[in-house]
């Protein structure tokens, strides 16, 4: 079955412009982001969370990024992760190479959540 992105035109956009968290499909299937703010529809099927290893971690993706393009990057000692600014520190290291990567990885598990549901997204 496939899902509608309303606020999307195509699969690029729809990429560029997606973050982990919280997710649902309403009754009318559409897939929704539901941010920290928001309420969640009243008209929810299915809901399901995308995240690194955790909700409260906000550094996992860049640390996944990380350990597959930067692995001689000892991660935590470097951008010393008990500290704040890690991305600051990460960006005045190597900049931005991780932004498309983090987006598509993100995708990738989203896409694979709606397949165990049975749905797939309509583009």
């Amino acid at each position: 079955m496939k899902v509608k992105v309303p606020w999307c035109k195509n699969e690029e956009e729809f990429i560029t412009s997606i973050s982990d968290g919280e997710w649902v499909i309403t009754k009318e299937l559409e897939l929704i982001h539901v941010g920290l703010n928001d309420e969640k529809p009243d008209h929810v099927k299915h809901e399901f969370s995308i995240y690194g290893l955790s909700s409260n971690h906000t550094t996992d993706w860049l640390r996944f990024f990380c350990e597959e393009h930067h692995s001689e990057v000892d991660f935590d000692k470097e951008f010393r992760t008990n500290e704040p600014g890690v991305f600051a520190k990460y960006q005045e290291k190597f900049g931005y190479d991780y932004e498309e990567w983090i987006s598509q990885e993100i995708y990738k598990r989203l896409k694979g959540e709606l397949a165990r549901r049975g749905y797939e997204i309509s583009w």
